[in-house]
């Protein structure tokens, strides 16, 4: 208790609020993205992320209201049309799956700046600075808002823990989930809706742009370091929690540097140290057990004892 009473005599109220929600956010969405990685989904988060500012316009719109809440279900309810398109497409078209993110992803987001842009220059009330949504703005959070991103995040790595067993079977091995009567393809619903929920939820951190890298990079950065499901959830959550902290000290320090792009930047710089120095799968881990057991001396040995071998059976 006394520590928190000294840090928040040095840091701004504000401060704590943003770094609450941010902080929030960035842990679900390193959980979260764990099983849109393992499914192989990263691409429709990015094309349900750019379809969130059709709904985010569309929501002000509708409503009237600049309320955040609102503004995220339109958001959500946007991301959610956009992952049914992409079903739809690949169904009853030949379109391949990149070929369809790529179309789902550019029309949804031209519309999106349309709409913003159009209701900006006709003077909509409301509608100034509902471009921050592209890069996140996390300067004008409330207490309110921190409490709605961390209510919903909270409650979205429940939904994971509570079907932990029944999310990695579907996320591992669907087909087996199937075959053992499992409804795989709700399950993986569930999964999809999830990483939308997160996207959505981290529009305010990062914007449209750069929110799929919160639910991305966390999780490619503990696919790294270990091959456990539980492990893999557990450092995807605290490096999406410490990127995000990062993120919001560093830009109230800078005035000028955005929170979400530094969120972002943190998080590659732990992708980039895990690439080179994770045991196992690290490039300096790989490099050194190729130099201690290098396999071409290995192959030139076995070979030149062969060969002594065969010529002294012949002799």
């Amino acid at each position: 208790m006394i520590h928190m009473t000294v840090l928040a005599a040095f840091i701004p109220y504000n401060t704590l609020v943003v770094a609450a929600g941010v902080a929030a956010v960035g842990c679900a969405a390193g959980v979260i993205g764990t099983f849109g990685v393992l499914r192989k989904r990263a691409l429709v988060g990015d094309a349900a992320a750019h379809a969130t500012l059709v709904g985010v316009a569309s929501a002000l719109l509708l409503t009237g209201q600049r309320d955040l809440a609102v503004l995220l279900v339109g958001g959500l309810i946007s991301a959610m049309v956009a992952i049914a398109l992409l079903v739809l497409i690949r169904k009853f078209t030949r379109t391949r799956d990149d070929a369809a993110i790529a179309i789902v992803l550019s029309v949804s987001f031209g519309i999106g700046i349309t709409l913003i842009s159009g209701m900006v220059s006709r003077g909509i009330p409301g509608s100034g600075g509902l471009e921050r949504f592209l890069l996140g703005h996390t300067a004008s959070l409330t207490a309110h808002d921190a409490t709605l991103l961390g209510a919903v995040s909270a409650i979205s790595v429940l939904c994971v823990v509570v079907g932990l067993k029944e999310a990695t079977m579907v996320a591992f091995d669907p087909d087996f989930a199937t075959a053992a009567g499992w409804p795989a393809a709700t399950i993986d619903f569930v999964l999809v809706a999830l990483v939308a929920v997160m996207v959505v939820v981290g529009l305010p951190a990062a914007g449209a742009v750069l929110v799929t890298a919160l639910v991305v990079i966390p999780p490619a950065v503990a696919r790294q370091w270990t091959e456990r499901i539980v492990p893999m959830l557990v450092i995807a959550g605290v490096v999406g929690l410490i990127s995000a902290l990062s993120g919001v000290m560093i830009s109230s320090l800078a005035v000028q540097l955005p929170t979400g792009p530094i969120v972002v930047l943190v998080a590659t710089s732990f992708l980039i140290f895990s690439v080179f120095l994770a045991p196992c799968r690290g490039i300096v881990w790989r490099t050194r057990s190729t130099c201690v057991f290098p396999s071409d001396s290995y192959d030139e040995n076995n070979t030149e004892t062969t060969a002594d071998t065969v010529t002294e059976r012949k002799s």
